[in-house]
């Protein structure tokens, strides 16, 4: 019994993390996806596992069911939410690896994540199956108890949505995205208005979960309808509209500085006050040119981006003495590098 048990524990590990990078693209929630993981490990736990072929398919089939239904439940508490909903950003401790980006670049961009939120709980699981983790369609019927040409209609008719809000389906090429949202960051820490004015297209969608107008003091709460959907482009606006709305929103935020931050495996930008995030910055780009922006200052999802900006701030301090000082002795005192010989 016991050696089964562990059989069933590195089973369940060796299929974890794609069950939880599933879980995540259907609910959009790192702490709802971990919850779904924690339900589908009891069911794996209690099941007769000898009876199970083939664990993987068993696992991926309990996992997107879970998911759906706790999507269902989800949206339903949503709806009666005052504030806009958005997916959270999957933040990156340390930069990716070359070999890590070229294995999410045919992963889900947080724009089109943003735009999943439009699809019901089923045809999100079918889209999110296909594109994603390449299931073909027999298994996709299997897994949502359909036939696969039903399957392959949902898809059809998911990606038909998703091109029509204009969101590429898979992501850049790593290396070129990586450059463009560089040279976001350099015009917006140099304040060059030129310099950002040519890295839009024409009509650039802007979304923010800052109400309209940006006049608004920055530290007090925003309240929007109960119908307002995140999802939406606040505005198709000309490039300039668009750089003056991030220099309203720079003044207001008082934002001294921009850094890299890398958001769920690509890199978009953090903006500072005082060593503090107060805002994130993910962009969609096509053909070098950026076709949205979205700004995100939810204080939920900024308490997480400002505790991994902290820790890679210590680890940067802490390669920078090292390189100054190579004799140096640096202790750590609570979240700080000391020099022991100071």
């Amino acid at each position: 019994m016991r050696e089964q048990e562990t059989d069933n524990a590195s089973t369940f590990e060796a299929a974890r993390a794609r069950l939880l990078a599933l879980a995540y693209r259907m609910l959009g929630s790192r702490a709802e996806a971990e919850d779904v993981m924690q339900d589908v490990w009891l069911k794996w736990h209690a099941a007769d596992t000898r009876e199970v072929h083939t664990p993987l398919a068993w696992l991926t089939t309990i996992t997107t069911r879970a998911a759906i239904d706790r999507l269902r439940h989800l949206q339903r508490e949503r709806a009666t939410q005052t504030a806009p909903w958005l997916p959270e950003w999957w933040l990156d401790e340390t930069a990716p690896s070359a070999e890590e980006l070229a294995l999410r670049s045919s992963q889900m961009s947080y724009g089109l994540m943003l735009m999943l939120e439009r699809l019901k709980p089923d045809e999100r699981a079918a889209f999110v199956l296909h594109e994603g983790f390449d299931c073909d369609y027999a298994e996709i019927a299997r897994i949502l108890d359909r036939t696969p040409a039903s399957c392959r209609q949902i898809v059809h008719r998911a990606k038909e949505r998703l091109q029509r809000a204009g969101e590429p389906l898979q992501r850049p090429e790593p290396a070129a995205h990586a450059r463009l949202v560089e040279r976001l960051r350099t015009a917006l820490e140099e304040r060059d208005t030129v310099g950002l004015l040519a890295l839009f297209g024409d009509a650039p969608q802007v979304v923010t979960d800052l109400p309209e107008p940006l006049s608004r003091p920055v530290n007090e709460p925003v309240v929007e309808p109960a119908n307002k959907s995140i999802t939406e482009p606040v505005a198709a606006t000309t490039p300039h509209e668009t750089v003056a709305m991030l220099a309203s929103f720079y003044a207001e935020a008082q934002v001294d500085r921009a850094e890299p931050m890398w958001l769920d495996g690509a890199q978009g930008v953090a903006l500072l006050r005082d060593g503090e995030i107060v805002a994130l910055l993910d962009v969609t780009q096509r053909a070098g040119q950026m076709t949205a922006l979205r700004l995100i200052t939810n204080g939920t999802y900024l308490m997480a981006a400002n505790r991994i900006y902290g820790l890679s701030a210590v680890r940067r301090l802490l390669m920078g003495v090292s390189r100054r000082t190579p004799r140096a002795l640096v202790a750590m005192c609570g979240n700080f590098p000391v020099d022991i010989d100071a």
